[in-house]
């Protein structure tokens, strides 16, 4: 058996085919998940935590003639019942939670097998975990979302959970090769997970196609099963966004943007000039204020506790930024932060979907740091929906370059669709 035909190397939707057609079962799928995640664990430590019991909990779901599982990974500041949530620290209690985060509850309803806890960077911050980037070891498979993007990239699982209060789910997913997705904020519930700025947390979604981001998207929202349907890019109008921090990109990344851009309108879509140098500049810079002053309230417990075995990057990064305003300046910014998602709607009033880099370039050639998101926190502050593909690599290490793709607020339909369309027209996945 081949890597390509191994369970273990399907997406969701094609595994699911193949057991809906009878040529696979739940069972098979999971072990061979496991099977997997054990013989490529060691090299890329993706994971805090397995789940001991995943196969009993498969087999006794098919007894009971419920339908298939779905394999999991859920990022490890996420609780699930009976597995500790360490959050990428050593001093919190390892005792097994005993309450499922909303999400995750919900995902077992609908039959989803929970594989185990992914590798978090320190409390969903900057500060890395042990993750590597299954591309190339020596570099960072970016953060905070770590373990998730570097199961799924590695095909130790179809799909796992991770979170956004930067850019924690669009840039690994950049850097590992795989879709990322960060619905519009609040799709998703949040309860049971650590918060990072409560104002900005957005849980998202990892996987290897875009039909599978559909499916879990679904499963999460309670809604009816359904499938993306591909847009028709030569209906839809799309904009390169060149504000800062587009010259912070690297010339590689820029160029195979703008070509893009060109392919695109080759294949008929409308080309949008957009202008929002101002709007970024400041939602970038309000991101960094609210962001920091959030943070220093949400993680009280660590920093008054256990502030010494905190990283330098955390205290003098996000819990520093926390000083910077009080309880007035931060009530003004979240009022401008509304005032901007309103100037926001006007733009996308004229475009549908704006086209801006994942990450300044490729993963560094580094597991000191998880990289940079400058080009992706603004339209986390914003909370518009964002979707990662892995359209390029990188000329010299041959290492994935993602695109990012932005829509409207709560137009999460058209940004799939549209994801879907550009997948399809270029060959990819």
């Amino acid at each position: 058996m081949t890597d390509v035909e191994a369970p273990y190397a399907l997406s969701a939707t094609a595994a699911l085919g193949q057991i809906e057609a009878g040529t696979l079962s739940a069972v098979e799928w999971v072990v061979s998940c496991l099977e997997r995640i054990r013989e490529r664990e060691p090299e890329i430590q993706a994971w805090a935590n397995l789940n001991q019991r995943v196969v009993e909990d498969v087999e006794a779901r098919a007894r009971q003639g419920h339908g298939p599982s779905i394999p999991v990974g859920v990022k490890d500041i996420i609780d699930v019942c009976g597995m500790p949530t360490m959050m990428g620290a050593n001093f919190h209690d390892p005792a097994p939670a005993t309450r499922d985060g909303g999400s995750v509850a919900i995902m077992r309803e609908a039959g989803c097998a929970i594989m185990g806890k992914t590798v978090t960077t320190e409390l969903g911050h900057r500060h890395p975990g042990p993750t590597r980037n299954p591309r190339n070891l020596h570099h960072t498979p970016g953060g905070s979302s770590s373990g998730s993007a570097a199961a799924v990239a590695d095909m130790m699982v179809p799909l796992c959970l991770g979170t956004q209060t930067s850019g924690s789910v669009i840039r690994p997913a950049a850097y590992c090769g795989i879709v990322g997705y960060k619905p519009t904020y609040n799709d998703f519930d949040k309860s049971g997970i650590l918060a990072n700025a409560p104002s900005m947390d957005t849980l998202g979604i990892l996987a290897r196609s875009v039909d599978d981001v559909g499916l879990l998207r679904r499963i999460l929202l309670e809604a009816p099963a359904a499938q993306i349907m591909q847009a028709d890019l030569s209906d839809l109008r799309f904009g390169l966004v060149r504000a800062t921090p587009w010259d912070s990109a690297t010339s590689e990344v820029r160029d195979l943007t703008e070509q893009f851009m060109s392919k695109l309108a080759a294949k008929g879509a409308r080309i949008v000039t957009v202008q929002l140098d101002q709007e970024i500049q400041r939602l970038l810079e309000l991101h960094r204020l609210i962001s920091g002053y959030e943070f220093r309230r949400a993680i009280a417990f660590e920093r008054t506790r256990h502030f010494d075995q905190l990283s330098a990057v955390l205290r003098e990064g996000r819990l520093a930024d926390g000083r910077e305003m009080d309880s007035r300046a931060y009530q003004s910014a979240i009022g401008e932060v509304a005032a901007l998602r309103l100037q926001l709607a006007g733009v996308f009033a004229e475009v549908d979907i704006l086209v801006c880099p994942s990450a300044a370039g490729p993963a560094p050639a580094t597991l000191e740091t998880t990289g940079d998101a400058a080009f992706n926190s603004a339209w986390t502050l914003a909370g518009n929906p964002a979707v990662t593909l892995p359209l390029f690599e990188a000329k010299q290490s041959g290492l994935p370059i993602g695109c990012q793709f932005i829509a409207g607020f709560a137009n999460d339909d058209l940004l799939l669709a549209a994801s879907k369309g550009i997948m399809e027209a270029f060959g990819i996945g």
